[in-house]
């Protein structure tokens, strides 16, 4: 199999970004509350963005961290952007339970 430089670099950024997140929810079950922030957004083709980011504490500050990106379609529901949001801390086991609050700007 031939692994161009391209490949090599492509596949090690993907590699990372698997790691920081097994990294990101491993903190964030150890902590005790959870805020969420979620934001639509659009990218350079106009396609929309959701992004979700979490705050948690961590020793003595809270420390924010980008959680993860999903592409949405262009008109999207807010029961919808909650399915994503419910359909990620599932699969990843995190306790919605534990979450304080959940923040998203007013173009909801």
């Amino acid at each position: 199999m031939f692994f161009s430089i391209s490949n090599a670099i492509q596949w090690r950024i993907k590699e990372l970004s698997v790691d920081i997140l097994k990294q990101t929810i491993a903190v964030a079950k150890r902590s005790g509350s959870l805020i969420s922030e979620v934001g639509k957004t659009a990218d350079l083709g106009n396609d929309a963005q959701f992004m979700v980011f979490v705050r948690y504490r961590a020793t003595e500050d809270y420390v924010e961290q980008f959680l993860y990106c999903c592409q949405l379609a262009k008109h999207t529901t807010r029961k919808e952007m909650f399915k994503k949001v419910d359909s990620f801390t599932t699969k990843h086991q995190l306790s919605r339970t534990r979450n304080a609050c959940v923040c998203a700007d007013g173009a909801y």
